[in-house]
């Protein structure tokens, strides 16, 4: 088995694109769906997300050169939330 950072993220983006397979298709049956523009979900923090939903993020953050200046900033947002 390929347990290369590059397949292991494509198999969480596959993971992904199957959950919005099954979302729509949970959405087109119950008529339940988000609210246009809503957004609550995205600024809520009580709404947490695994290490591995952040892998492709991540990786393409790494790929891109930003790793160092993506880390400088979000420990910079991390005190002023301890504040």
């Amino acid at each position: 088995m390929d347990n290369s950072i590059e397949n292991r993220v494509r198999l969480v983006e596959t993971l992904f694109q199957n959950l919005d397979i099954e979302i729509i298709e949970f959405q087109k049956e119950t008529k339940l769906g988000c609210i246009a523009g809503c957004g609550k979900c995205c600024s809520t923090p009580e709404i947490d997300a695994s290490p591995l939903e952040f892998l492709p993020w991540a990786f393409h953050v790494f790929l891109n050169g930003l790793a160092e200046e993506t880390l400088s900033e979000l420990e910079q947002i991390l005190q002023l939330l301890v504040l």
